[in-house]
C-alpha cells in the first residue's frame, strides 16, 4: 500500500506558486482567453522560479523533485488559468518526461539543461486525425538515411505546440502496428516542419494548440530516443504520466470554480438572505467539494506510485477520470449557482466551464479512461 507523504518542500513550493498564480497569472487569464494569445510572460516567470525543471535531476539544472510536487504546482496554476496550466503540464508531464524516460545519457545531456532552465519548451506529439486514441493507427513514418532519418506525417492536438522549441514525435519505422513505433526529437523550426495554430476553440484558447505537418524533415542520428526501441510498451509510460498532468489541470480548474461559487453565493442576496443558505445551493457545493477532494486524493496517490517506482497505469487513468468528472460537475454547478451571471464572460466560471469541456484531447476523454480502467480490471487487450 502506498501512503501519500507530504514533505516540507511540497508545502513550500505549493504556497509559492499559489501566491504567484493569484498575483500574476489570474489577472492575465481573461485577456489570454479573449485574445487567444500565448502565455509567454507567465511561462518565462515560472521558469525564473525554477518550475520548468521541477522533475529534472539536479545534475542537468533541474530541481530534482517528484511528480507529486509537479501535480501540486499545476493544480495551483490551473486554479487561476487552465491554458497556462496546460502548457506547464505538457512541458513537465509529457515533453520533459519523454526525454527523461526514453533518452539515453547523451540525450539527457543534450536536451535536459535547456528544458530545466525554461529556455526550451517541450511538447509531445502522439495524436493524429485518424489515430487520436489508437496508437496502432499512427501513420507518421520515419525512414533511415545515411546520416540520420527523414520524417513524414501530420500530428494534431499538440498542447503548447505553438510555443514549443522541442517536440517528441511518435512515429513508425515499419509495418508492425505497435512494435515499430518509436520516439524522435524534432525541432519544429526545421525545414519541412510547419505549425498550423488551432483558433476559435471552445476552451483552452491560450494553450497554444496546433497541428504539426512534417514533410521530409531531416533528423540527425541522435534524434532517436533509444529507450523507445521496444515500441509502444516504452512510450505508453510517458502517456500514463501525461494523464497525471491532465488530471492536475482538471482538479485545479474545479478548485477555482468552487472558490468562485462560494464567494458569490455568500454575497448574493435573495429573499433577504445569502443564497448559500438555500438547500439546493448547499447540495451543489457539497457534491462538488466531495468530488474534488476524492479526485485530488486519487491523483496524489497515482503520482506517489510513480514516484516510488511502481506501475500506476490504472491509477493514472482512474485519477484522470475522477478529476475530469469532478471538473465537469463542479463547473456546471458553479454556473448554476451564479445564475444568469454564470453565463457571462465577466465571471471566471464561464471560462472554467468552457476549458473543462475542451479537455478531452488533453490526456484523453472520459470514455477512453473508462476503457483503460476496465481493461486493467478484466485483463482484456482490446
Amino acid at each position: 500500500m502506498i501512503v501519500i507523504r507530504f514533505e516540507e518542500h511540497h508545502q513550500e513550493v505549493r504556497e509559492l506558486i499559489a501566491d504567484f498564480a493569484d498575483n500574476e497569472i489570474s489577472p492575465r487569464a481573461e485577456q489570454l482567453d479573449e485574445s487567444q494569445g500565448l502565455p509567454t510572460d507567465s511561462i518565462a516567470e515560472l521558469a525564473e522560479l525554477g518550475m520548468m525543471g521541477l522533475t529534472i535531476p539536479e545534475q542537468y539544472g533541474g530541481a530534482g523533485l517528484d511528480l507529486l510536487t509537479a501535480c501540486l504546482v499545476v493544480e495551483e496554476v490551473a486554479r487561476c488559468c487552465a491554458s497556462t496550466a496546460a502548457v506547464l503540464s505538457t512541458h513537465l508531464f509529457e515533453g520533459s518526461a519523454a526525454i527523461l524516460d526514453l533518452a539515453d545519457e547523451t540525450g539527457h545531456q543534450r536536451w535536459l539543461p535547456g528544458l530545466a532552465s525554461g529556455e526550451t519548451l517541450a511538447t509531445f506529439a502522439l495524436a493524429e486525425v485518424e489515430a487520436e486514441s489508437d496508437a496502432s493507427g499512427i501513420t507518421c513514418a520515419v525512414g533511415e538515411e545515411t546520416d540520420g532519418f527523414s520524417m513524414h506525417g501530420r500530428k494534431t492536438w499538440l498542447v503548447a505546440g505553438a510555443l514549443a522549441g522541442l517536440v517528441t514525435v511518435v512515429a513508425r519505422s515499419g509495418d508492425e502496428q505497435l512494435q515499430d513505433l518509436g520516439a524522435y526529437v524534432v525541432d519544429p523550426e526545421s525545414d519541412g516542419c510547419s505549425r498550423d495554430p488551432m483558433k476559435d476553440l471552445l476552451g483552452l484558447r491560450g494553450a497554444g494548440l496546433c497541428d504539426l505537418q512534417l514533410d521530409g524533415v531531416r533528423l540527425d542520428a541522435g534524434a532517436r530516443l533509444v529507450k523507445a526501441d521496444s515500441g509502444w510498451s516504452a512510450i505508453s509510460g510517458v502517456v500514463d504520466k501525461s494523464r497525471l498532468g491532465s488530471a492536475a489541470v482538471a482538479v485545479g480548474v474545479a478548485r477555482g470554480a468552487i472558490s468562485q461559487a462560494l464567494g458569490y453565493s455568500s454575497q448574493r442576496i435573495a429573499f433577504r438572505r445569502s443564497i448559500d443558505r438555500f438547500g439546493s445551493i448547499r447540495a451543489m457545493l457539497a457534491e462538488s467539494a466531495t468530488a474534488i477532494e476524492g479526485a485530488r486524493l486519487m491523483l496524489w496517490r497515482a503520482a506517489s506510485l510513480f514516484d516510488s517506482g511502481k506501475p500506476a497505469s490504472r491509477e493514472a487513468a482512474m485519477a484522470n477520470l475522477a478529476a475530469k468528472q469532478a471538473a465537469y460537475q463542479t463547473t456546471r454547478n458553479a454556473v448554476q449557482i451564479l445564475g444568469g451571471n454564470g453565463y457571462s464572460r465577466e465571471y471566471p466560471v464561464e471560462r472554467a466551464y468552457r476549458d473543462v469541456q475542451s479537455s478531452a484531447p488533453f490526456g484523453g476523454g472520459e470514455d477512453l479512461q473508462k476503457i483503460l480502467v476496465s481493461r486493467s480490471l478484466t485483463g482484456a487487450q482490446s
